[in-house]
Order: structure tokens, then sequence, then C-alpha cells
């Protein structure tokens, strides 16, 4: 029993360790230098191990039912029926529509504008610019969905997000994930991501409530979030999740290691009453928290009115601890200098970049390769073989820490890099054919993985 005892305080005294040089972020700010302890090839020793037992809980639970594994608790933001919201906002569609945004009616899809437009696609049966959902989830096993999940990222991107999230605690960090992995199927997030934004409210996609542009002194995707184009009553609670959870994913698409985080103004210019949506807020929090952990660098909440701290009295005490520390105040453009090079802020917010958003309408034949079946086949296939590659060495690598066999563990280390480079790229050739093309795709800001904001950046002469 001693020795039993002795382990677990010998595991305990690693997680402690874990993390622990981790550089406040406006440290990180003032030094204009990304902290990339503990990401993705950034490993301590002890943090390594660490994430070797949490891939020994996964690879000892891929064939078990997803149902059947051990979790967090799926808690849902707001308690409402989703099915009747659908149902009340089909019927003012149909009875009573009303124009939301230039031209933007009331429930009314992206893709019901471009059919209004003229924009069809010849390779649709019926016009349509994206084929029905196919289902990429070939079973209903913890390994089937697990890796649905890790689409694009390195493997071990995804496993460290949910690690550091529970300080490195394996047996937290392990239900957390696999709660995540159930809500996602819960949601069908591989089908929103299949769709993508054809399928998104229209008036949200014109209006750009939110969007990526830049980049902060960090490196990270700078996303716009502009409260006062937001009113609840113009799109369906359900419409509203989805453009949130087609955001996130998109915004994954946008991170390349290792930074693996975005900063977020919320920008409460000409914010009133008439903009707060708390059943939006409650959805957001839990979601950054739950199931989107570690993608928030920083949110600085910028030129909010007098009566605003009223509102964060309300809204903090629903943010984990680690989440409110990230978040800064700045009351004037001045003040988000500190965060964002000149070159990179908006000259609307008192920087350089004369860009101004202008949602970018589906092209006609832009997902052509998705009605590919057999170029889908091919790719899956591909993938599948690098994926078996993978967790064979993944195996080895976790069977020789077991065995403490330094030498192997670090072969077997090396390995899975070299496997987790090839997982990327046979990974985003699968993604041709499994996810519409977006916004920042059109625009040309993500190309071949890698991206460019100057593709669309416009600054003063």
């Amino acid at each position: 029993m001693s020795g039993l005892f002795k382990a677990i305080s010998r595991q305990r005294s690693q997680v402690d360790m874990a993390g622990s040089g981790r550089e406040p972020i406006l440290a990180q700010y003032s030094k204009g230098r990304l902290d990339k302890s503990g990401v993705y090839d950034n490993l301590s020793p002890i943090e390594e191990n660490l994430l070797a037992d949490l891939w020994e809980r996964f690879l000892d639970a891929l064939d078990t039912p997803l149902a059947a594994v051990p979790s967090d608790a799926i808690v849902r933001p707001i308690e409402y029926d989703e099915e009747a919201d659908r149902k009340r906002a089909q019927h003012t569609q149909d009875t009573a529509p009303f124009e939301v945004f230039e031209g933007c009616m009331f429930n009314e899809t992206v893709a019901d504008k471009c059919t209004q437009l003229g924009i069809v696609s010849e390779a649709g049966a019926d016009g349509e610019l994206v084929p029905p959902y196919e289902s990429q989830i070939s079973d209903e096993t913890l390994g089937s969905a697990l890796w649905t999940v890790v689409r694009e990222d390195h493997p071990d991107v995804l496993l460290l997000r949910f690690l550091r999230a529970r300080k490195w605690d394996v047996d937290k960090a392990f239900k957390m994930a696999v709660a995540a992995i159930k809500w996602r199927v819960h949601e069908r997030v591989e089908e929103i991501i299949w769709y993508g934004d054809t399928h998104n409210d229209a008036s949200l996609m014109w209006k750009g409530v939110s969007y990526a542009h830049g980049k902060d002194r960090l490196g990270q995707p700078i996303v716009w979030s502009g409260s006062c184009l937001h009113h609840q009553k113009d799109q369906s609670y359900p419409q509203l999740k989805r453009y949130l959870i087609w955001m996130m994913e998109t915004l994954r698409t946008l991170l390349v290691t290792p930074v693996e985080r975005v900063c977020l103004i919320m920008d409460l210019s000409d914010h009133s009453n008439a903009n707060m949506d708390w059943p939006f807020v409650k959805t957001f929090i839990k979601f950054l928290e739950a199931y989107y952990p570690e993608c928030l660098g920083l949110c600085v909440v910028y030129n909010g009115p007098w009566w605003f701290s009223g509102v964060w009295k309300l809204i903090s005490p629903l943010l984990d601890p680690v989440v409110a520390s990230k978040v800064q105040f700045a009351s004037k453009p001045d003040a988000l200098l500190k965060f964002i090079d000149p070159q990179e802020l908006l000259e609307s917010r008192g920087g350089l970049d004369k860009y101004a958003y202008e949602y970018v309408k589906p092209q006609a034949e832009e997902n052509k390769l998705m009605f590919d079946t057999e170029g889908r086949q091919a790719a899956s296939t591909a993938l599948d073989k690098v994926r078996e590659q993978f967790v064979q060495a993944t195996r080895e690598w976790t069977d020789a820490k077991e065995g403490g066999d330094d030498d192997a563990f670090a072969r077997a280390s090396r390995e899975r890099k070299e496997l987790s480079d090839k997982y990327r790229l046979a990974a985003k050739e699968k993604d041709k054919y499994t996810r519409a093309r977006h916004f920042y795709t059109r625009t040309g800001v993500l190309a071949d993985g890698k991206v460019d904001w100057s593709k669309v950046q416009r600054h003063k002469e």
C-alpha cells in the first residue's frame, strides 16, 4: 500500500510541476513574445510524460462505445426545445417575414440568398452549392469519433488543450475531452463543418457580427466582435448556436502551432441594452470553457458604456478563473496598441489598417471537390493508413514509458512527430472533400494551410 501512496504522490508532484513556468499574459505582450511552454513540440519531460499517460487512457478506450466511456456531464448552457424553436422560426419566415439587414430576411440562410442571386452549382442535382452531408464517423466507438474531432490538427494539439485546461490532471483531462467529443456528436459539429457558412443565417454573415482579421503582438488571430450589430430578435437561437460553432471551427483552421489561441476584441462601441443577449452570452462562455478549451489567448472588452461594469459583475462569476484572468479592458484606441501593432489595428479603431468587413459570397463551383465521392474515398483511405501508423507508434511510445526504456521512448517520440506531420497533411487533403470553402478561403487569407492577412489588409499611405 505504501508503494501505491508513493506513486500517487509522485504523480501529484508531476502535475504540480507541469505548466508551472508559464508567463502571465500581460508580461507576454509587454515583451512581444509568445510563451510556447506546454504547447505542441514545446513540452518539458514531465509534460510529455503526462501527455503519454493521457494517450494511454485513450488507446485503452478507442474500441469502447462512446456512450459507455466515463466523462464529465454535458451541460446545456440554456434550457430550450430546439425543434420547437426551429418550427417557430420557420413559421415566422412563412407567415410574417421581415428584413433583418440589407435584403437578408429573418431565418434566411446564405444558401437561400445564393439561390435568389443565381449562384448555383452545376455539380448539384438542384443547383445546391454543397452535396448532401455524409458522416465521416464510421461507428459508435470513441476512436471513430475522436479522429473527427482532431481533423487537421496535430493529434497531440487537441489533447494538450484539455491537459492544460485541467492543469495537467490526466483523469480530469480525459473526462473533459470525452465530454467534448460526446457534445460534438450530439450537436452534429461535423455536419456544420460540412455545409460551412452556406447554412448560416445570412444576416449574421452579411453584417459581420464577428470576424477574424489581422494578428496581435503575439501572432494570434484577432477576432473582432461588434455587439452593436447583434440583436436577439434577428435570428433564432438554433441559428445563433450554429453560427457560433461554425465560427469556432473555422478559427481552428487559422491557428498554426505554436499559435494555438485567438485574441478576441469585444467591441462595445454604440452598445445598448437592446444588444444584450443572455442566452448567447451563456452559450459562448460554456462552449469556450468546456468544448473549446485553451483557444482564447486574450479578450479585450473595448469602449464599454459606463453601465457595463454592472453587467460585468453578472458575467464574471460565470467565467472559469483562468478565462477571467485573460479579460482586459480598454476604453480608448491607444489602449489597444498595447496588444495590437498599429499596422494590424483597424483604422476605425485608431490603427493603420483600412480594412472594412464585407462578406464575400460563395462561388458557384468552389465546392466541386465535395461532389467527388471517389476522391473523398481515396483521401479517406490514405488518411486511415497514416492514422493506423500513428496509433501504433503511440502505443510503442506509451509502452516505452511504462517500461522505463528512455531510448525507446525517445525513438518513438521522434517517429510520432514525423507521423503527426504526415497525418496533418493527409487530413488537410481529406478536408477538401469534407469542408465547404468559407469566407477566409474565398478572400485568400487561408490557402494551402497558410494564413496571410496581407491578402485583405489595406494600409494608409
